[in-house]
């Protein structure tokens, strides 16, 4: 009896101070590490530049998804086979409508919201001729598929990716469980094409902030960020999932008021002259999760698109009406030229 209780005791003892350690490195996982991969095949794109923006939602938040932080009951999609359909769907849409970069957020890992799926791998898998990088804002360590967390944003582009950085931006005060902090940043992509240099930046604001404070505060400091760019000569392009309203819109709905507390405005007046948003005015870009989507019925808006430099000519603009089948965010693609 004494030595079993010693046994237990020694179990126990262990199992806590592996607790502690678990706890200890996620606390103090604020570092975001870049995870490249480079194409054989390399070209550089022409005068024209095309660019996919997209938040494709880990693939787990296709048609048939709720979301408990919209409102749903539901924090996981509801089965692996619909994650991977979801991922077969979205690769589909990227490899019909062809771009020199795109642009996602909310790619992940296998982890526990896409039940094991490795959506960033299979999407790197069918742009195989691009080169990419991926940045994690949410990441855990030492922590089983099962209940891990790795997802965060990735850039695809047709050569190698050697003038890449990632910026910092404001954080949310507070910790996913009071241990893990969401590290938000801009993934920086540099390069020449047709003798001018752009600067491509691929950002995810915050969405649950209280009062939308700390949104305004990432927003204010990407702003300062992409005028020292502009400053500098680049052509500047920032595609992002902005999670603010960036135009005023009225497609039908029934979403209760209580579903709506995160939707916050762009302050558009901090924007400087010459400066502009592109977006599609006549497609959705996001839907509410407190219930399946049904057309219609789900609130829906824009707060996905791109802010181009005064320098920096807007070709054209289109989201694709996907009907939110595969994510709860639909793609826009724009192309775009240096002015003389």
């Amino acid at each position: 009896m004494k030595k079993l209780f010693k046994y237990i005791s020694i179990l126990l003892v262990s199992f806590l101070l592996t607790m502690v350690v678990v706890v200890g490195v996620n606390y103090f996982n604020t570092g975001i590490k870049i995870d490249k991969k480079t194409a054989s095949e390399s070209r550089q794109p022409g005068p024209v530049i095309t660019v996919m923006n997209w938040n494709i939602g880990y693939a787990g938040l296709g048609k048939d998804s709720d979301f408990v932080m919209d409102g749903g009951e539901n924090l996981l999609p509801p089965s692996r086979e619909i994650v991977e359909v979801n991922v077969k769907g979205i690769n589909n849409i990227l490899q019909t409508h062809k771009a020199d970069f795109y642009l996602i957020q909310e790619i992940s890992k296998p982890d526990r919201l896409n039940l094991g799926v490795d959506v960033l791998g299979d999407i790197r898998a069918a742009l195989d001729e691009y080169s990419s990088w991926f940045t994690y804002d949410f990441s855990t360590r030492l922590v089983p598929i099962r209940w891990a967390l790795k997802h965060g944003l990735a850039t695809f582009a047709p050569f190698a990716l050697d003038n890449i950085s990632i910026i910092r931006l404001p954080n949310e005060p507070d910790r996913l469980g009071n241990i893990i902090q969401r590290q938000y940043h801009i993934q920086l992509t540099e390069f020449s094409a047709a003798g001018n240099d752009w600067a491509l930046m691929n950002i995810h604001l915050s969405a649950f902030d209280e009062g939308g404070n700390i949104r305004v505060q990432q927003f204010e400091k990407l702003l300062e960020i992409a005028q020292a760019y502009y400053a500098d000569g680049k052509y500047v392009i920032i595609g992002g999932d902005w999670n603010m309203q960036l135009t005023p819109t009225d497609f039908p709905h029934t979403t209760l008021e209580k579903h709506l507390l995160w939707l916050k405005t762009l302050p558009a007046n901090s924007i400087k002259p010459g400066w502009q948003l592109v977006i599609d005015e006549k497609v959705a870009t996001v839907r509410t999760n407190e219930r399946p989507y049904q057309r219609g019925q789900n609130y829906t808006t824009i707060i996905d698109g791109f802010l181009v430099s005064p320098n920096v000519d807007v070709r054209s603009v289109q989201t694709l009406d996907t009907n939110f089948e595969f994510t709860d965010h639909q793609p826009t693609l724009a192309a775009f030229t240096a002015k003389p």
